[in-house]
């Protein structure tokens, strides 16, 4: 072969190349996005009455939200309509397990769920808060490792971890639920409340007349992350956070979640400065 010909021949391979399929891209696609691309839907779990991350519309029976804004654009990421899944955060990991669903939003990752299912990188960092009475001055949270400051946190929650590593000697008031860590703030047996800022800024909205939101320094978070099902390779967590990074890098993602607090009456111009998600 002359090298007139070889040249034609190089040429067609990389036109069709150009035109055919490529299987390097197709291999690291991974099961999930292969079977959601073939079901036409991406899965998504949602979950009523946590506002803003999820919120249904009883009216129409739209849902609303942060997590719901996110994964319709991933679904139009994929060119695939979004399917809505009714789940709890307690029976999350086992529709993901049983394939039930593709992918929940604003799911922490935990070494026990992390067992059994992918987490992606964080979508969002979530801000840890002090909801105080109105005539409470601090503003570190050293300020509030003292055993005559009584923090309120609901008992096993994140929050509760928190405050033990980094108020060892405050008086910690553990609680069953975050309803009761309010009622105790309420009624005085509680100076403050431990919340991110999610929560924070609903709790003090509906507290306003006898509450304030601080943001101690410095400032401490916890990363919000989506839970994914598991590939054998974490292609599809790997696929989810190239999506993510994007969206975070265009400030897609902060601006969903500010939104998303006008379904709870909180006006995003009224929210702390130095407040970022």
């Amino acid at each position: 072969m002359n090298r007139r010909d070889f040249g034609k021949v190089m040429l067609l391979a990389g036109a069709s190349a150009l035109l055919s399929p490529n299987p390097l891209l197709a291999a690291t696609e991974g099961p999930t996005l292969e079977a959601i691309r073939a079901r036409g839907a991406l899965r998504i779990g949602v979950f009523a009455g946590t506002e803003p991350y999820y919120h249904k519309n009883l009216a129409t029976g739209e849902w609303e939200g942060f997590c719901v804004s996110m994964g319709r654009d991933f679904a139009e990421r994929l060119g695939v309509k979004l399917e809505l899944v009714e789940t709890t955060w307690g029976n999350a990991v086992i529709d993901l397990q049983s394939n039930k669903i593709d992918m929940m939003f604003g799911l922490s990752n935990t070494p026990e769920r992390a067992k059994v299912v992918d987490f992606t990188k964080a979508l969002m960092d979530n801000t840890f808060t002090l909801v105080v009475r109105k005539d409470l001055e601090v503003t570190t949270w050293e300020e509030m490792n003292k055993p005559e400051m009584r923090v309120a946190v609901d008992l096993g929650s994140t929050q509760d971890k928190f405050a033990r590593k980094t108020l060892p000697n405050c008086t910690l008031v553990a609680l069953k639920s975050a309803d009761e860590t309010i009622l105790a703030l309420q009624s005085g047996r509680a100076d403050a409340i431990i919340q991110v800022a999610l929560l924070a800024v609903v709790t003090t909205k509906n507290l306003a007349q006898s509450a304030k939101l601080i943001i101690p320094q410095p400032q401490a978070s916890q990363p919000t992350t989506i839970g994914v099902r598991r590939d054998p390779n974490g292609e599809f967590r790997d696929f989810v956070d190239g999506w993510l990074a994007d969206r975070r890098k265009e400030g897609k993602v902060s601006g969903w979640v500010v939104d998303s607090l006008a379904l709870v009456g909180v006006d995003k111009a009224k929210l702390p400065a130095n407040l970022t998600f």
